[in-house]
């Protein structure tokens, strides 16, 4: 006589088989970004006042002090760095279109070599590497503005600004057709057209030791390539808070670069992100990596209809992971195939 434990077996036995479904695990494929000279620019401007028709600076004068403050804070922050080489300094001035066109150009001009002449006596920069341009009468500015605004006249306005009238005439026609908003571009929008905008580009040195990467990757992100931060992530453990934090910040410093932004798509896939993937997906470029991640994506979204053509076509570009994909995908689609029978 068969024992309670030895009939309850044999009604397991005979019961229906459950069969768990196989899961898809993909391996996920980084891109060494390429070394590169880290040149990078700070750019701003300035609003620095002068009298009336007159190229002369005065330091003190008006909001002169915070204007010209700017620019020194700007060149102090990358000259005080001992691991920053400035390359260049440039300052293009720009007047307002009230006026004559020929007058504006002599103010544009001089007021932008007496800003030189300042940043030059402060700094002493080799000639070389301190330039200058000047652009008579702002009129990109103008139309940008005008573009935004509400002015009554807006339309015909920017008709007038994009017309291939001559500087003079232009302004000339404005102030005669519609003079309610041009006393209020006078007074409210032409003293930001008078400004200087300046740009000082340097070079950042390349770091080597591990150790002080980490330590810049926590403090200032800013001084590392993509290569750098690439180097220091093989040696931190692969799916750790700190290997895909370090991809995060690379994309975030690297916003439009194809492969951080592919590196960050496999960080967010690890992690199970598929929408945030598919964000970064969308700016990884078209390199074979890219499209393995993309059939990868499709994959851990059950489209597998979507993945296997990808994914093929990343192993005939080399590769070699899409084989493993391809055969997880074809036991998976033959495992619910059988259940479906």
């Amino acid at each position: 006589m068969l024992s309670k434990e030895d009939a309850l077996l044999i009604r397991l036995d005979l019961g229906p088989k459950i069969s768990v479904p196989k899961v898809f695990v993909p391996q996920f494929v980084y891109i060494q970004p390429e070394p590169r000279p880290k040149i990078n620019a700070v750019k701003g401007s300035a609003y620095i006042d002068f009298p009336v028709n007159r190229t002369e600076l005065y330091a003190e004068y008006r909001r002169n002090p915070e204007e010209l403050m700017k620019i020194r804070a700007t060149i102090d922050s990358i000259k005080n760095d001992a691991d920053i080489r400035i390359l260049s300094v440039s300052i293009k001035g720009y007047a307002s279109p009230e006026g004559s066109y020929a007058n504006n150009a002599r103010l544009a001009k001089g007021r932008t070599e007496t800003l030189r002449q300042y940043v030059q006596e402060l700094y002493d920069f080799p000639d070389t590497l301190l330039t200058t341009a000047y652009e008579p009468e702002d009129w990109a500015g103008l139309e940008h503005f005008v573009e935004d605004s509400k002015l009554k006249n807006r339309t015909n306005i920017l008709e007038i600004i994009r017309s291939h009238r001559e500087p003079d005439a232009k302004e000339w026609k404005i102030k005669a057709s519609y003079p309610t908003d041009y006393a209020f571009l006078l007074k409210e929008v032409y003293p930001g057209l008078r400004h200087s905008d300046y740009s000082v580009m340097y070079e950042v040195r390349a770091y080597t030791d591990l150790a002080e990467i980490r330590h810049l990757l926590k403090n200032q992100p800013q001084k590392l390539s993509l290569n750098e931060m690439y180097l220091v992530a093989q040696e931190m453990e692969p799916g750790s808070d700190e290997y895909n934090a370090t991809f995060a910040t690379a994309v975030r410093m690297f916003p439009d670069d194809p492969v951080a932004n592919l590196n960050a798509a496999n960080t967010a896939l690890r992690l199970g992100d598929l929408k945030g993937a598919e964000t970064y997906l969308g700016k990884a470029g078209d390199a074979p990596e890219a499209v393995y991640a993309r059939g990868i994506h499709a994959a851990l979204l059950k489209n597998y209809d979507a993945a296997q053509p990808l994914l093929k076509q990343a192993l005939q570009q080399g590769v070699a992971q899409a084989e493993d994909a391809l055969q997880q995908i074809d036991r998976i689609r033959q495992e619910l195939a059988e259940d479906a029978e």
